[in-house]
């Protein structure tokens, strides 16, 4: 009998058993949102273990050898028995976060499954490889979905009674990923057969979120939840602006949220010492204005957060091989400090606007002339590694069992990642992917230059990053993921 995951006749639903408990019961509206989400996440679940014997299949097939082709094998066995069960865990455990939404005496006023930022990540002791899969999945979401979930998440905090963000939005990606791995670990699945698992869970789930998260909120503004959100992604931090606002110690206030913004920026691993020195600089500028512009908290366009945004992005390649002082990027970002730290009048958009137009025309011209350098160097590395192939034709590399897991790593990485590359204990390096070549597996790297600094064969990077060794840098916005920490933090202690 064919396995499709759903529930027998003897056995009632999770959902339908919940919603009968007087522990459980959930608002109509949170009840419509849920139950939406459910029947498609039930629909994609069912599409993933459906193809999962087959792409499995697949992959034994083209092993290279036969312990890569026994942990196929053994992959499939270990789906077709677990996956009713997987389901229904995965199930279980999203109703059981919309139930906590409607709990106002919990003692938690965040959602227990709650995953920290992806900088951050450490998912229950779990293995480095599945830690990094699960940052650029959740990342990737992120990037492609970040307005909708904004805007859900605002939406779903008017119904709420735990403070929520993308991060623990209960259909937010990390919640999402976090179901599954714990429905997995229920089972008692192995890590091997779980990173190839969350590939597929990326491909057959995560994939539709787009959709997910339009239906959620289309049937919330059917319902007249905040019908007129504006389109930007400012929506989500509109909560924590107005306790800001409507605070009788508004200053105050800002004063304490503007020192955990400079407290997370200064802890930041992704920020070069350089950087941090001179960003930590404009904490008194950033108070004067957060103190006088209410927009500061609540608009992702505001001048001073853009401002921050790409210093810190445009810096994100500096390392211990380079005298920055001499660089003209940080004496850029050097005079932009020193004007914003010696005006008295931080708040004046005038200037603002004119520190940021300039200082992007100036990015801008870098990395125009950056681009031409990577691009000279990712053509001059094909054309000496075409005449390499052909010297060494016939040649096959040998891929082991462990090295097929670490595989399933390096596949994440995309065009434009930063990387630390930790080559003894004094000297660390960052560099950039620009190139991968196939089908030897070359992986090219340059500085913030464009030059090349290393090249590195896919066994090698599998070793790197399984040592930890080499680290992926979070290239997301940095005030971003500063206030949305800060937000976290407040969610987490607004008990106590």
């Amino acid at each position: 009998m064919q396995n499709d995951g759903k529930v027998g006749s003897g056995h009632k639903a999770p959902t339908e058993s919940a919603i009968h408990s007087p522990l459980t019961r959930l608002p109509v509206i949170l009840l419509q949102v849920h139950d939406k989400a459910a029947q498609q996440l039930r629909g994609d679940l069912q599409l993933l273990f459906d193809n999962a014997d087959e792409t499995l299949f697949e992959m034994a097939d083209k092993a290279q050898n036969n312990a890569e082709q026994s942990l196929f094998f053994e992959a499939m066995r270990d789906v077709r028995l677990k996956r009713k069960h997987i389901e229904r865990g995965f199930l279980e455990r999203l109703f059981y976060a919309f139930v906590k939404l409607s709990q106002p005496d919990s003692r938690e006023r965040s959602l227990p499954l709650r995953i920290p930022l992806p900088n951050a990540f450490s998912l229950m002791n779990s293995g480095f490889e599945r830690d990094q899969m699960i940052n650029s999945m959740v990342a990737h979401v992120l990037s492609r979905d970040q307005l909708a979930l904004c805007q859900l998440s605002t939406r779903l905090n008017t119904l709420s009674w735990v403070a929520l963000d993308e991060h623990n939005n209960p259909l937010g990606p990390a919640m999402l990923c976090e179901y599954f791995l714990q429905a997995e670990r229920d089972q008692g699945v192995d890590l091997k057969v779980k990173l190839i698992m969350l590939q597929l869970f990326e491909k057959y789930l995560l994939s539709q979120t787009s959709q997910l998260y339009a239906d959620a909120n289309q049937l919330l503004v059917a319902t007249g939840v905040l019908p007129n959100l504006p389109n930007t992604i400012s929506c989500c931090n509109l909560s924590t602006a107005a306790r800001v606002q409507t605070s009788d110690v508004a200053g105050e206030d800002a004063s304490r949220l503007v020192g955990q913004l400079f407290d997370y920026i200064g802890s930041d691993q992704t920020l070069a010492p350089a950087l941090k020195l001179l960003i930590g600089q404009l904490q008194e500028p950033m108070l004067k204005i957060a103190q006088l512009d209410p927009n500061f908290f609540s608009s992702d366009s505001h001048p001073a957060r853009c401002l921050l945004n790409v210093i810190a992005d445009v810096a994100i390649g500096w390392d211990d091989s380079v005298d920055v002082h001499d660089d003209p990027v940080y004496q850029q970002i050097e005079r932009v400090v020193r004007q914003l730290a010696r005006c008295s009048c931080t708040n004046t958009p005038e200037l603002l606007e004119d520190l940021l137009h300039d200082f992007l025309r100036f990015t801008h011209a870098e990395r125009g002339r950056i681009e031409q350098l990577e691009h000279r160097t990712r053509a001059r590395e094909q054309l000496h590694g075409n005449k390499a192939r052909s010297l060494h034709a016939g040649q096959q590399s040998w891929v082991g069992e462990q090295d097929h897991l670490g595989l399933l790593l390096v596949s994440q990485l995309r065009i434009g990642t930063w990387i630390e590359l930790q080559e003894d204990q004094a000297c660390k390096l960052r560099c950039k992917l620009i190139a991968i070549f196939e089908p030897e597996g070359r992986y090219l790297f340059v500085n913030r230059g464009g030059m090349k600094v290393v090249e590195k064969s896919r066994s090698d990077l599998i070793g790197q990053l399984r040592s930890g060794t080499i680290l992926l840098l979070d290239d997301r916005l940095l005030f971003d993921r500063a206030l949305a920490s800060v937000i976290g933090s407040m969610g987490q202690y607004s008990e106590h």
